[in-house]
């Protein structure tokens, strides 16, 4: 049993590395029709919620009142792109569709709203990770009281489909 947690532990951490690795910003660019993986700057939530093609989340309270710039990352057309959200006071938002296991987790969080949340530290830095449906939102660049109020104010992007 404690093979098959370990195991489990080592495939869910490789998960989020890819994540994270995922989401770093690329070293260049690459051409508008190029079907390798890119960064797209998107100047609103509901155009990121139409790029990512998946539940997206915009904050209502974001402490210091400061707008975001959104990058949504990956392959144009692919079925799910991650989302990236940087805030000039520090706040750190990623968030795409992806699953994992809640059971394991360094230290649980309460967040309103949230299906799971939970602390996990990664280079020695701290992430707050929030599972609301099938999209992971993970958040970082602030104090543990702020990163807990601000991402209990996630709201659901609505996207026309039509």
């Amino acid at each position: 049993m404690r093979a098959l947690r370990i195991a489990l532990l080592l495939v869910v951490t490789a998960e989020v590395c890819l994540l994270i690795l995922a989401l770093a910003p690329p070293e260049n660019t690459l051409p508008a029709d190029s079907d390798l993986p890119r960064e797209q700057r998107v100047s609103g939530w509901r155009k990121a919620a139409e790029l990512a093609r998946t539940d997206t989340f915009e904050l209502t309270y974001v402490p210091g009142d400061v707008r975001p710039e959104l990058t949504v990352r990956g392959i144009p057309g692919d079925s799910s792109r991650p989302l990236a959200a940087e805030y000039g006071n520090g706040l750190l938002m990623r968030q795409a569709h992806i699953d994992i296991d809640p059971q394991l987790e360094d230290e649980p969080a309460e967040v309103k709203g949230a299906n799971d949340a939970w602390w996990g530290m990664i280079r020695e830095k701290r992430y707050l990770y929030v599972k609301r449906g099938k999209t992971l939102v993970i958040m970082s660049g602030l104090p543990r009281e702020d990163l807990i109020q601000t991402a209990g104010s996630l709201r659901l992007v609505e996207v026309n489909n039509g």
